[in-house]
């Protein structure tokens, strides 16, 4: 894989190409730097409705899946608090149609208003399927509304609920994209088997005639030091009795992020993990126990989730939680155990780089970080970390009298 080049556009955009001579395969990601964090408080869930919608903005009797089917071609988009991507792999030979279909998107809005009532009820069953019709699916709605007070990460990227994706509007979505779909707003990555200065002179063709606009420079309300415990309680027909702790993170590029990611995967990545095999399997408390970040731009959350074994009281499983941290607080782990996950951990990483819609996406979002070059660097990043910081991580931040827990009991 070759060293990547960054170009920008009059019109603003940002264009990153890494060539990949390995493959005969081509990737383009498109990262708006837009996220349901971007949100009005009352309209929330347009970020991701919009992802829908634009798989019907290339104009009149243009279906963009059966284009890219037809040459060969994958589509897919995701959308996050902080960016929605849109990313698509085909044979390298059908670049320019990629290129093409994408500019094709951003260039207006034009999708018509039965497409839009028709995904805005995909997403409202999207959310009956997932959230409602699941016992623990509001889990994520309650905590991260418990834990966040200020912050717009205090809504899910689903939005708050189906009424207010309901009373979306097509002028909504109209309004949505005219402040953050324009080339001022996008970074564009291309991978694979391409020509740099071909594929240039492609963007150019295609995305220059569009018009830039203004950045997205919003300013986002920061959250407070939270110093107590807040704690809500929902009772209900549970299959089984469970406990949510959220608890105050650091941000993506802060140096204890790569810590704190280490640690959680410590806590509970597979089987050897100490979460599994103390809580679970050696003690039974637990049918099932999770840790993990959230890899948010601005500071995120630890999430704890577990569910109880029967006869199991919440109380007892959240006691033996705790208390397995202060095991970890004390003292680092062996230096065999602590060598043998670094190349676990490195192993994971070096694979998630590994072809060319990953190449393209993991680019977009390092430019989006502010620094293209993590592609190249951040395994170093996690190489750093030692395990007496792993000690010190789990003392500053897993303090079991500043957090947001959420209790799910069986109803009486």
């Amino acid at each position: 894989m070759e060293k990547y080049t960054r170009h920008i556009l009059d019109n603003g955009l940002t264009l990153l190409l890494l060539p990949d001579y390995t493959t005969q395969m081509a990737s383009v990601c498109v990262l708006y730097r837009v996220g349901s964090r971007d949100e009005n408080p009352n309209k929330t869930g347009l970020a991701h409705l919009f992802e829908h919608l634009m798989f019907s903005n290339c104009g009149k009797d243009v279906d963009f899946d059966e284009v890219l089917q037809n040459a060969g071609a994958e589509s897919n988009a995701f959308t996050t608090p902080d960016t929605t991507n849109y990313y698509n792999i085909a044979p390298a030979k059908e670049i320019e149609l990629l290129i093409a279909l994408e500019a094709m998107r951003m260039k207006e809005f034009k999708v018509p208003k039965k497409d839009f009532v028709t995904q805005q009820r995909v997403v409202i069953e999207e959310f009956s399927e997932h959230y409602l019709n699941n016992p623990y699916g509001l889990f994520s709605h309650q905590l991260f509304s418990l834990a966040y007070q200020k912050h717009p990460y205090r809504w899910p990227v689903i939005g708050v609920d189906q009424d207010q994706i309901g009373k979306l509007t097509y002028e909504d979505a109209a309004a949505f994209f005219d402040e953050y779909y324009h080339p001022s707003n996008a970074i564009i990555a291309i991978s694979g088997n391409i020509q740099k200065e071909e594929i240039l002179s492609l963007v150019k063709k295609y995305f220059e005639p569009i018009a830039g606009k203004r950045k997205n420079q919003n300013v986002y309300a920061q959250e407070d030091k939270i110093h107590q415990v807040r704690t809500q309680t929902v009772h209900s027909n549970f299959p089984e009795e469970a406990i949510y702790i959220a608890i105050h993170s650091a941000a993506r590029r802060d140096h204890d992020f790569y810590t704190l990611d280490i640690f959680t995967d410590l806590l509970a990545e597979g089987k050897s993990s100490l979460l599994y095999s103390k809580l679970k399997k050696e003690n039974m408390l637990f049918s099932g126990i999770d840790c993990y970040l959230t890899t948010t731009t601005d500071p995120g959350l630890i999430i704890v989730e577990g569910k109880l074994n029967p006869n199991v009281s919440i109380e007892t499983g959240e006691d033996a939680f705790w208390s397995l941290l202060d095991s970890c607080k004390k003292s680092p782990m062996s230096q065999r155990d602590w060598e043998k996950y670094q190349h676990k951990n490195e192993t994971a990483y070096l694979f998630s780089q590994v072809g060319v819609i990953n190449q393209a996406l993991n680019i977009s979002y390092s430019e989006w970080l502010g620094d293209a070059d993590l592609i190249y660097t951040e395994l170093e990043n996690y190489r750093k970390v030692t395990k007496e910081e792993i000690v010190e991580v789990s003392k500053n931040y897993f303090d079991p009298s500043k957090v947001s827990k959420l209790y799910y009991r069986k109803q009486e």
